[in-house]
């Protein structure tokens, strides 16, 4: 298939230049951060609860609860900033180039180009959203829980990683139909980050709402089915919708490519 090999291209353009490493080396670096802050926090009210002699909420302290579920909410905002900065070049940069041409004229389908483009960014974000495993792994091997004397729930940690992964796949289809719509990287990223960053600020104002339009701007909105995901709730209904913004966006991206061989 002629899309796995312009997936390979992408992402040794991806792991040639400093895109690749900066990317993965910032997002662990952050939430390796964000690990610390809850788990600092985990070990400031378990010291709390018994120096006031409150056995009844520690046993309501653990792991997943406590530091694993605050550091996925806290890190999903991170994909506002690493999927514009990974996709803006995808399409942008072969316009500017002048290269988008050559690519109209080989044997390969817009289809291809899109999906090829996709699947090597989707690569990037999924291992991205993999490097978080680590942080239960640590907890796994090193700590336990004082009030259910067990470590870490696995369920919903597969659940926030396997949603995350979701979300970002999305907000690459995103990308990189903005990137197929302009030539400039600039302008692409922004696009993106704009359009994300309606996604995320959707649920402040479905809640100045009632009736409708507060339940049709709640299930607009990422954040809501990925808070889920990362609460351990596997739902139909947010598996579905990540579907069609990833399937949605890519068909706007590929009439977009498939327009310039009219041009």
């Amino acid at each position: 298939m002629k899309a796995w090999v312009i997936a390979r291209k992408e992402l040794g353009v991806f792991f040639t230049t400093a895109t690749g490493y900066a990317g993965f080396g910032a997002y662990a670096f952050l939430m390796g951060l964000l690990f610390i802050s809850a788990l600092n926090r985990y070990q400031q009210l378990t010291q709390y609860y018994l120096s006031q002699q409150r056995p009844d909420l520690l046993e309501t302290l653990n792991f997943n609860d406590t530091i694993l579920t605050p550091m996925f909410s806290s890190g999903v905002w991170m994909f506002l900033f690493f999927v514009p900065f990974l996709t803006m070049r995808l399409f942008a940069e072969e316009k500017s180039g002048r290269t988008f041409e050559l690519l109209m004229t080989a044997p390969v389908t817009s289809w291809d180009l899109v999906l090829g483009k996709f699947l090597a960014a989707g690569a990037m974000v999924v291992m991205l959203a993999a490097i978080p495993v680590a942080f239960p792994l640590i907890l796994e091997a090193y700590g336990t829980a004082p009030g259910t004397g067990s470590s870490v729930e696995w369920s919903p940690v597969w659940s926030a990683l396997g949603f995350t992964a979701l979300l970002g796949l999305s907000f690459v289809a995103i990308g990189l139909w903005m990137s197929a719509s302009t030539d400039s990287q600039l302008m692409a990223a922004l696009l993106t980050f704009g359009i994300l960053l309606m996604g995320y600020i959707l649920p402040m104002i479905a809640g100045r709402l009632e009736g409708d339009w507060r339940v049709v701007l709640e299930y607009a909105s990422p954040v809501n089915h990925v808070s889920r995901g990362i609460q351990g709730r596997v739902l139909l209904e947010d598996l579905v919708y990540f579907a069609s913004i990833t399937l949605a966006s890519l068909f706007y991206a590929q009439r977009v490519v498939e327009s310039h061989r009219w041009r």
